[in-house]
């Protein structure tokens, strides 16, 4: 019996469909790990079961400002790439959460930047 029952605990486990890690926890890893777009992708099925979750949508916001950020961070995509990027992603955040600070603060030091290059005719 006892054979048996870890056997079929063994394949449950095994099973791809049957996780025992919550999604909110896989996004907060992917989060640690950078990435970002992951855990966004996550965070977003979950908040479209659960809209009316106040700590899902703090979830989703707290996630698409923190990709803004690694976004903003990335030396690999030049500026006129990477900020309207970060720009949608902290847009999205303030949607949610209009008290994001961080959010705001990132999107109006974007929209600063993308009026100097465009008064300074920068590409």
């Amino acid at each position: 019996m006892k054979k048996s029952l870890l056997i079929f605990t063994a394949l449950i486990l095994l099973n791809t469909s049957c996780s025992l890690v919550d999604p909110t926890t896989q996004a907060q890893a992917f989060s640690r790990q950078g990435k970002f777009e992951e855990a966004v992708k996550i965070l977003e099925k979950e908040y479209n079961k659960q809209s009316d979750s106040v700590p899902m949508k703090s979830l989703l916001a707290q996630a698409y400002s923190d990709y803004g950020l690694a976004l903003c961070q990335d030396q690999n995509k030049p500026p006129r790439v990477k900020y309207p990027l970060a720009k949608e992603q902290f847009a999205m955040a303030l949607v949610l959460n209009p008290y994001l600070k961080d959010a705001k603060d990132m999107y109006e030091m974007i929209e600063k930047i993308q009026a100097s290059f465009a008064a300074n005719k920068i590409d």
